[in-house]
């Protein structure tokens, strides 16, 4: 204990004093009142007693100064501990502040479960106050098929002494609602009444909010899993500078290849069907260079040699560092590709049907085109054997003759080789034709049905176009039908002359153009695109296939068919042709 120095009472050298004035006063006293000694005794008794006081004097200065050093070395020690104690206050009150009211819950439990402490902020957060939870079980705020679970975590904890382990669970609040949090738990030993016993810290973090987002992050991926595996669409992510693709699940599907973490351009290209390969290689290539959106489809050839057809897209993104990166799908196509395989087949075998009715129809026109060189070759046959019966014979008249049958010959065997080319049923063969040329041949066989309807053909015919691409005996089925039907809408007209022209051009967009005019009744506006529905027709005998298979044949091939309407009488039908094929997506 301390003592006041603000105390009343003497000190050290306040007695010391006292007690040498007193020895004095005695000795004065004695040498007064006793008997007289010599003077010499009585000088040296009274230096001594001088000498004594100085001493005294002098210690008491020591005494004094040793004295409020000591003094105030205790003041300065309590003013220190004084100090100290109100920090540890000031601490604890900050620390109890903190504990009660940071924004995590904070349990202490003993070993078998008893809540023992819990802050105001967890006892909030789970809808009680602090001593409605003391003292009871921590079993309470949490759900009946949790809490084995939570027995579990304890055991853990308490045969782990010291070390932290954490999860997550649900904790149940007063009103039955329920919370997702984050536990870090770790037992201590505690100094209890005189034991030490096991304790039970936890600190729990509310991840109610992350978990939700979780679970709708879940659900979403599930959905996009499921929406994938539905639609035979996988994703997948291109990073250019490394070269590494990120494959979704339906993805690594379509390919047959394992799961990985990432597979590279080597590895997909070994899937691709050789003949792709080159195509395929240059679209990469191009991509990593230019860094655009790309669109392509190809062929993959299957380990136990099934072909599947798949189509890719994918747009460029740039990531937070600057680099190119493509984010797209790909789908597999192959069942599409077989719909469209036979419906191409069904097409073609209509198609072909309605060319064989169409040829049907310019019988007449077909008979006529062959019976004209015939007649030749018959007259022309006749004139050599008069030549050659002559007395003198005239070879050089019959050679003439025989190089006329000849050519009539050739001529009546083009028709019929042309209506054999059209009658037969065959596959795509395109390859590089003169468009006019086309056109030309048609003209051959509908020229004596022009002549029976009294139509004036006029051809305007560009010269020198490029060749087209395409399957002869197809475009020759779409002129034909155009004609044809460029024929039959003049029919009711009687007050004009009947006129047809067919035109070619090459376009500024580089595409052959041809359109095929007429001056008949025309096509009322609502109808115009109509007349390209299957079965729609404006004939009274027609079936309505005939420009719906035109539109399939020039769509197929890469162009566009239209008709608009004329500003005078009539309608002008309009299909173009691309130069080239390009690489295309399918």
């Amino acid at each position: 204990m301390i003592r006041d120095p603000t105390t009343k009472s003497w000190s050290a050298e306040q007695w010391l004093l006292g007690g040498m004035v007193l020895a004095l006063a005695t000795t004065c006293i004695g040498l007064l009142l006793g008997p007289q000694p010599a003077a010499s005794a009585h000088l040296v008794a009274l230096a001594l007693l001088v000498a004594s006081l100085t001493a005294a004097l002098l210690m008491i200065r020591l005494v004094g100064r040793s004295q409020r050093r000591m003094e105030a070395m205790l003041r300065g020690r309590a003013s220190s501990e004084e100090r100290a104690m109100e920090a540890l206050r000031n601490s604890e009150a900050q620390w109890k502040e903190v504990f009660e009211h940071n924004p995590v819950m904070y349990f202490m439990v003993d070993a078998t479960g008893l809540v023992l402490s819990v802050n105001t902020f967890g006892a909030a957060q789970l809808g009680y106050t602090v001593d409605e939870l003391l003292g009871q079980s921590v079993l309470r705020v949490f759900a009946a098929e949790d809490r084995d679970m939570v027995q579990r975590n304890v055991a853990t904890c308490l045969d782990n002494i010291g070390q932290t382990h954490n999860w997550e669970i649900r904790k149940v609040r007063k009103d039955g609602s329920r919370i997702w949090v984050r536990e870090n738990a770790k037992a201590v030993r505690r100094l209890g009444d005189q034991l030490i016993v096991l304790i039970v810290l936890i600190a729990c973090e509310d991840i109610t909010e992350r978990k939700h987002a979780e679970n709708a992050l879940q659900q979403s991926e599930m959905y996009l899993t499921e929406a994938q595996r539905l639609s035979h669409t996988g994703s997948f992510g291109w990073h250019v500078a490394s070269g590494e693709i990120i494959w979704s699940e339906e993805t690594f599907r379509i390919f047959e290849f394992d799961r990985a973490p990432s597979i590279t351009h080597a590895t997909v290209l070994q899937r691709v069907h050789p003949d792709d390969r080159a195509r395929v290689q240059r679209t990469i290539d191009r991509a990593s260079l230019d860094g655009k959106d790309f669109e392509h489809g190809y062929r993959l050839l299957m380990p136990n040699g099934a072909i599947k057809f798949v189509h890719a897209r994918a747009h460029a993104v740039t990531n937070l560092s600057g680099d190119t990166e493509f984010i797209g799908a790909v789908t597999d196509v192959t069942a599409r590709k077989r719909a469209e395989a036979e419906l191409h087949e069904a097409q073609t075998n209509l198609a072909h049907v309605t060319r064989v009715t169409a040829l049907g129809e310019l019988a007449a026109s077909i008979a006529h085109e062959v019976n004209q060189p015939l007649a030749a070759v018959v007259t022309n046959a006749a004139a050599c054997l008069r030549w050659l019966n002559r007395a003198a014979p005239d070879l050089n008249e019959a050679r003439g003759a025989v190089r006329s049958i000849i050519s009539d010959g050739n001529r009546a065997g083009e028709v019929i080789q042309r209506v054999r080319a059209m009658v037969n049923k065959t596959t795509d063969q395109k390859a590089p034709l003169d468009v006019n040329e086309v056109i030309n041949q048609v003209i051959g066989l509908v020229q004596h049905e022009l002549q029976r309807h009294l139509v004036s053909l006029q051809l305007d015919l560009a010269p020198a176009l490029p060749s087209v691409v395409a399957d002869r005996i197809q475009l020759q089925q779409v002129i034909l039908n155009l004609v044809l039907n460029g024929i039959e809408a003049m029919q009711p007209v009687t007050d004009r002359p009947r006129e047809l022209v067919i035109r070619t051009r090459h376009d500024e967009a580089g595409q052959i153009v041809v359109t095929v005019t007429d001056c008949g009744v025309g096509i009322a506006t609502e109808n115009a695109e109509r007349l390209f529905d299957a079965f729609y027709t404006t004939k009274a005998s027609g079936m309505g296939m005939g420009l719906s298979i035109c539109r399939s044949i020039v769509e197929a091939h890469r162009g566009r068919l239209s008709v608009t309407g004329n500003s005078g009488p009539g309608a002008t039908f309009q299909f173009t042709l691309p130069l080239h094929e390009e690489d295309h997506a399918w």
